[in-house]
């Protein structure tokens, strides 16, 4: 993550959503960057809600401030603590982004955090083909795709408990579908396992109906297809 409020500032402008962004000294509300074009009150909103926010979370006991998330009828905005500084964050409010928010919205403005994100999205994609590949060969579409569909929208959860799974990868009728525009923070090893189960579950339950034999042999079908297709 960038650590000069300059670069803070220039980062965030990649991000979904972004506007303007500005940097304002935590001590006195001082502007110490802007973004080309931000409006001229930026800082001063910045200075004054990171402040409110610091102060009412301090006095609560809620904890180190990692984020706050103000939004209007005709605004959104986003203050990000950070060291000696406030990074406030103009938003189309006609937007609900996905990464503002994250537990740690500052932790993704590398471009190292971001390719690790879109690496996971690239090993998703490739799992769902894998996934539905045997959903087809255990004739999850057939008759019984109402509850193929049942069991995949709870295994989407279960699979990975803090739910970003399941808010990218829809379960449809015997097969599962990609929810275009919807990112998280999921790693790629999270990925990873969380399909390692998903393939397991979805064998074990066509192993019910088909028996061991039946399912090991589609499986190797399925192998063997997705290994023509890389060739």
């Amino acid at each position: 993550m960038a650590k000069d409020p300059a670069e803070l500032v220039e980062s965030v402008l990649k991000m979904e959503a972004v506007r303007h962004s500005v940097a304002v000294a935590k001590e006195d509300g001082t502007m110490v960057k802007a973004s080309a074009g931000a409006p001229s009150n930026l800082g001063d909103v910045v200075a004054f809600l990171g402040s409110a926010a610091e102060v009412i979370s301090s006095n609560l006991e809620l904890g180190e401030l990692s984020s706050v998330l103000a939004e209007g009828k005709d605004h959104k905005m986003l203050i990000l603590p950070h060291e000696t500084v406030y990074l406030g964050v103009d938003l189309d409010p006609s937007l609900s982004p996905w990464w503002v928010l994250q537990p740690t919205p500052l932790d993704l403005l590398s471009e190292s955090k971001m390719a690790e994100i879109s690496e996971a999205e690239e090993l998703l994609k490739q799992k769902m083909i894998l996934v539905n590949l045997l959903l087809e060969e255990f004739g999850a579409q057939g008759e019984k795709a109402a509850d193929w569909q049942e069991m995949l929208a709870r295994e989407l959860k279960n699979v990975d408990p803090p739910g970003r799974l399941a808010r990218m990868v829809s379960a449809g009728p015997g097969n599962i579908i990609y929810n275009e525009g919807v990112k998280t923070d999921i790693s790629k090893k999270e990925v990873g396992d969380a399909f390692e189960k998903l393939v397991n579950l979805t064998c074990k339950k066509a192993i019910a109906s088909l028996g061991f034999v039946e399912v090991k042999q589609k499986f190797q079908t399925v192998i063997s297809r997705l290994a023509t297709e890389k060739r």
